[in-house]
C-alpha cells in the first residue's frame, strides 16, 4: 500500500518489545503491526464495536431495563407486573402502556400511573415511587 508521508502516527512501544519483534519479523516492526491490526479489523468487523442495545423500554424519558418490577397497592393488596424485553406483562397479558396497566391493576378504574406505581429495577434495592423517577421531557 502507498501512504502519504503525513498519514502516520507514532505509537509508543516498550523497547524490549520492539527488539523482540525485530528479531522475529524479517519485514520489520511496522509491517508486522500493520498486518496484525488489519487482521484484527477483518476478524472483528464493524458490528463488534457497536454497543449492544440494552433490553427494556422507555416510559417517556425513564428507561426501565428488562426484569424491572412495577407494582401498585389496591385495597391493601400489592399487584406486581414486570418489564420483559420491550413488553409490560401482568398475569401473562401484555399491556401497551403503563396507564393501561395501572388501570387494570386497580380494578379497571382510571388512575395516573406516575402517581400510583412503584418501580424496582434489577439494580434497585428498594421500591421507588414512579413520580420520583420521572424527569421532564
Amino acid at each position: 500500500m502507498f501512504y502519504e508521508p503525513d498519514a502516520f502516527i507514532s505509537i509508543p512501544l516498550p523497547t524490549a518489545l520492539v527488539k523482540a519483534l525485530l528479531e522475529r519479523s524479517p519485514k520489520g516492526v511496522s509491517s508486522l503491526i500493520e498486518t496484525v491490526v488489519y487482521d484484527f479489523l477483518d476478524r472483528t468487523g464493524v458490528e463488534a464495536s457497536a454497543p449492544a442495545k440494552p433490553e427494556g423500554l422507555y416510559w417517556e424519558s425513564l428507561f426501565l431495563p428488562n426484569g424491572t418490577e412495577v407494582r401498585t397497592r389496591y385495597f391493601g393488596e400489592y399487584k406486581t407486573a414486570q418489564v420483559i424485553g420491550e413488553n409490560i406483562v401482568w398475569e401473562g397479558k401484555i399491556y401497551p402502556s403503563f396507564a393501561r396497566l395501572t388501570n387494570a391493576l386497580r380494578g379497571g378504574t382510571i388512575n395516573n400511573a406516575w402517581k400510583e406505581l412503584q418501580i424496582k429495577r434489577p439494580s434497585d434495592k428498594a421500591w421507588v415511587n414512579a413520580l420520583l423517577l420521572r424527569r421532564p421531557l
